[in-house]
């Protein structure tokens, strides 16, 4: 069945060139950083709209777009929601709600959505070439059918409609409606692949391989870097035995995709059939690394272990396999090969006694339809070779060469971008809370689009010009090293000697503390500020600092622990993994750190008490609760930081990092959304990776109910 739809989004971002008033520019500048796929910072600049203009439509509509391309389903229907609240008749906000429903496969939600917007638009070709795209999901042909034809009756030569009747002609069992549909696009346009593509689909459904052949050939001279395109030809070849052409093509599916699965499954099944068998099981070694689930290539590598004499190895794999299919009978004769040639006869007798039971049990259930009807395969296999479906789990199937389940699916690897353009959800990052807050007169926040953070104590600070550069509240502090750290260490000696001939400059000395830090010199750092606070005990940005230059301290020791732990035993522990238990060493450490972490969070608990409404204070205190493992006053110190700044995008982050880790995640997406909308990109990553499906899940579910 041929179930490659096409969906179509398009949305005419304009780029007007009139700037009567500051939110028309910030608007156009969002527009044209939407349209050049910039999508993170489209949102900050239809943020900066929304805050001046709520009552606007637009900002939300293109603010809820560049969400649906991060992959914030959730986020993106927020805004999409808003956006028709204000304005009903947004016809581009009930397509784009509609294809985030048809992703869900929520498919009524998604048909409900377009024929809103066809209320209002009747003949708008994307919202019926959706919603008879819907239908065909739902097995509603027919009406699906009545869509495409109304496409095309208004537009002729609009090949997606052909191309989508042609696959719900073909769901109703109408080949030749579907070969014509397929062929109308060819003829309309010869230079594109996929009406080549659909017909070659259908030729080999038809057993016409040759024909199928010939058209994939056309389609991969017209596009000859899509990797499912080679893994469809090596199929059709290997159905007209040409081994060496099916073996190049799942080459090339490699070359384009180095972590394809599928690809190296069939090329090892290829080589085990050609009798090329170490390196079969390199590739299906291979597969198992990218898909360790993958129990039919460990059985068939399994297979290869016996027939190589690598017994043990066999034993191995076949453990494994029989605890997941204990009645395969043909596993446990495997298995029993195998322990006789490792000496245990014992196992070798009651597997073989095992397989014996199994096969006489599955005789006797054999009915005599079936037996009458064994020459039948006998004679198809003489003209078809065998596939299987790649989600076929049948391990009676391990030796077959998979194909895809609907021709139209392919495995695209996550893509690596250097910058924070593009789709930074496929961005592969480390992902681990937003770090510590402090005061720095070198910010290196890599987002220049993010609102600069304010504080009180910190601007009373700068309006005595104390140093050359203002004091900022960040989490992202430049670090100085070697050349780069000697203007540093120069204004540090020019403080030096300022404070040689004054009695009490504890503005002084408080920036000469801070620049200690931008060198690491942290003990130095911590000097000062503790030499401020024995004459000023409420000084609330030494407290503060001092708390930051605590946590640097205790960080660099942990790295510095955690690098020889690596080197030691190959280990690795992330951020939030539990601690383990270890020597008395090790626990002699770690009850210094609580020390640390207690003198950290008794600065900063008495800066709330002084300045009760500054709510890095508390992000920063949630942060150490969360590295003690309290992730519930973790929570509840950053939900306090949220409600002091609405806008606070690390403290939205970090919550619904938490969230998910306590397996709350739907108010942890949530908060991620909020992250992602404020300017902290790596949240869209979270999302994909740990948040959005188990929500999507947990919502069909319900229905289902």
């Amino acid at each position: 069945m041929i179930r490659k739809l096409f969906i179509s989004l398009a949305i005419f971002v304009s780029l007007p060139i009139y700037g009567q008033i500051n939110t028309d520019r910030m608007l156009t500048i969002g527009k044209n950083a939407l349209y050049f796929e910039d999508y993170v910072l489209a949102i900050q600049y239809f943020n900066k709209v929304i805050r001046v203009k709520p009552y606007l439509a637009d900002p939300y509509f293109y603010r809820g777009l560049s969400k649906y391309y991060l992959e914030d389903y959730n986020g993106a229907e927020v805004d999409l929601n808003v956006a028709l609240e204000k304005n009903p008749f947004y016809i581009d906000a009930y397509n784009v709600r509609g294809i985030i429903s048809s992703k869900r496969k929520d498919y009524e939600s998604a048909i409900k959505d377009y024929s809103e917007g066809l209320t209002l638009e009747p003949n708008n070709s994307n919202l019926l070439l959706n919603r008879g795209s819907c239908k065909m999901a739902i097995d509603e042909n027919e009406s699906a059918i009545e869509d495409f034809n109304a496409i095309i009756k208004q537009n002729p030569k609009m090949f997606s409609a052909y191309l989508n009747r042609g696959a719900a002609k073909l769901n109703m069992g109408d080949s030749i409606s579907g070969m014509k549909d397929f062929t109308k696009v060819i003829e309309l346009n010869p230079y594109l692949p996929d009406g080549y593509a659909s017909r070659g689909i259908l030729y080999y459904m038809l057993k016409k391989y040759k024909e199928a052949l010939k058209d994939y050939e056309k389609v991969i001279e017209l596009k000859n870097d899509e990797a499912s395109f080679y893994m469809t030809r090596g199929i059709i070849r290997y159905q007209l035995d040409d081994l060496q052409g099916t073996m190049d093509d799942f080459n090339k599916v490699i070359q384009l995709q180095p972590k394809n699965v599928m690809a190296y499954s069939n090329r090892g099944i290829l080589r085990a059939e050609i009798g090329d068998f170490n390196r079969a099981i390199e590739d299906f070694s291979r597969v198992l690394a990218l898909d360790p689930t993958d129990l039919l290539t460990l059985y068939y590598r399994a297979k290869l272990y016996n027939n190589q004499g690598l017994h043990y190895k066999a034993l191995a794999d076949l453990n494994i396999v029989l605890e997941n299919y204990p009645d395969f009978g043909p596993a446990y004769n495997d298995r029993a090969f195998a322990k006789q040639k490792t000496g245990d006869a014992n196992g070798a007798n009651i597997d073989f006694q095992t397989a014996f039971k199994l096969d006489k049990d599955r005789q006797n259930k054999v009915s005599q339809t079936a037996q009458v009807s064994d020459e039948e395969p006998d004679e198809k296999k003489n003209k078809e070779k065998q596939t299987r479906k790649k989600s076929d789990k049948d391990i009676r199937n391990y030796n077959k060469i998979a194909v895809l389940d609907d021709f139209g699916e392919e495995e695209v690897e996550n893509e690596e971008y250097s910058a924070i353009r593009g789709k930074v959800q496929n961005k592969n990052i480390f992902i681990d809370l937003e770090p510590f807050f402090g005061l720095t007169f070198y910010a290196g926040d890599s987002l220049e689009t993010r609102e600069n953070y304010y504080e009180r104590d910190v601007t009373k600070f700068n309006q005595q010009k104390v140093y050359r550069k203002k004091l900022v509240i960040s989490n992202r502090e430049l670090e100085f090293e070697g050349s780069f750290a000697i203007p540093l260490f120069k204004d540090i000696k020019n403080i030096s000697d300022q404070l040689d001939t004054l009695e009490n400059a504890s503005q002084l000395m408080f920036a000469r503390g801070v620049l200690y830090g931008g060198v690491m010199n942290y003990s130095n750092s911590l000097n000062d500020y503790t030499t401020i606070l024995e004459h000023e005990k409420d000084n609330v940005i030494a407290l503060f600092n001092r708390a930051y230059s605590r946590h640097k301290m205790v960080e660099i020791i942990r790295s510095l622990e955690e690098e020889q732990a690596n080197l030691s035993t190959a280990g690795m522990k992330g951020g939030m993994s539990p601690s383990s238990g270890g020597s008395t060493k090790e626990n002699d450490q770690n009850f210094e750190k609580v020390l640390d972490y207690d003198l950290i969070i008794k600065d900063l608990n008495h800066v709330i008490e002084l300045s009760p409404k500054f709510e890095f204070a508390y992000y920063n205190r949630a942060v150490i609760h969360c590295l003690k493992r309290d992730f519930l006053q973790g929570i509840e110190d950053f939900s306090k930081a949220i409600d002091l700044n609405p806008e606070f995008a690390e403290a939205y982050f970090n919550r619904g990092l938490v969230l998910i880790y306590l397996q709350k995640e739907s108010a942890g997406t949530k908060d991620l959304s909020k992250a992602g909308e404020l300017g902290i990109y790596k949240a869209y990553n979270v999302i994909k990776r740990y948040g959005q499906q188990e929500e999507v899940e947990a919502e069909n579910e319900k229905k289902e109910q």
